[in-house]
């Protein structure tokens, strides 16, 4: 049987009977929620794909979090290097759903006198001494993400803890850090729901490897959906440990 042909999403090709996107020699593997959802987009060649859609053909039509959708479009743009902000490849159409947008073709099919050119005007900048002038950018450091953890004794929250760990990682990572679920890196951010006075509450803090707490935040929320304040709490954290 002959393979279908990939997709071509910007500078990416997907192929959906693997989950794979590729790109050059980088290959990145979707989970198959996300990958049955950028198939879903790439079937509707630009056509919008409305939240109830999504829900039926990804989860079988069952209830969900009000977050999942929102959830899983965010894993496909930190996959593609999108930007929910400044969205080149996914676009959200408010209170429909969301679409691919049309692309450029691939760095790899553009005429090679492009490549050229471009490495010619780097060249002269070289020589006439102009990149010395650029500024030197300090890398912001590796975060390792733990799972928000439930604290309020109501189990039923567990979806909004999920679905907040899953926001968390997709906007740090939207604001250039290097960012991963667990493991050790040179920031440790661990959250935890708490009930307060009867009420929700997000609590967050950073740890450096030497065990000092370098950022702590607290921001109430709610049953339905992840805390309002989170990327105002999120904007703290990075003026905090940015250089």
């Amino acid at each position: 049987m002959r393979e279908i042909e990939p997709h071509r999403i910007g500078d990416w090709r997907f192929r959906p009977a693997s989950g794979e996107l590729r790109r050059a020699t980088e290959v990145r593997r979707l989970e198959p929620r996300a990958a049955k959802a950028l198939e879903l987009l790439c079937a509707a060649r630009g056509e919008v794909v409305t939240h109830e859609q999504l829900i039926q053909e990804v989860w079988s039509g069952r209830a969900l979090s009000e977050n999942s959708v929102a959830v899983v479009i965010g894993q496909l743009r930190r996959a593609l290097g999108d930007d929910a902000r400044d969205p080149k490849l996914i676009e959200t159409i408010p209170k429909r759903g969301y679409r691919l947008v049309e692309t450029q073709p691939p760095v790899s099919d553009r005429p090679a006198r492009h490549r050229w050119a471009a490495l010619v005007v780097l060249l002269v900048l070289i020589a006439a001494g102009v990149a010395g002038t650029f500024r030197s950018v300090t890398p912001r450091p590796g975060i390792a993400m733990s799972d928000i953890v439930n604290q309020t004794g109501d189990r039923s929250y567990d979806p909004l803890a999920r679905a907040t760990t899953e926001l968390m990682l997709a906007e740090l990572s939207h604001r250039g850090f290097d960012v991963e679920r667990g493991g050790k890196e040179a920031l440790s951010i661990t959250g935890k729901l708490v009930m307060w006075n009867g009420e929700p509450f997000l609590g967050l803090s950073a740890t450096d490897e030497a065990g000092v707490v370098r950022w702590s935040a607290m921001t109430k929320g709610t049953a339905e959906a992840a805390p309002a304040g989170l990327r105002d709490k999120l904007d703290e954290f990075q003026r905090t440990v940015e250089p």
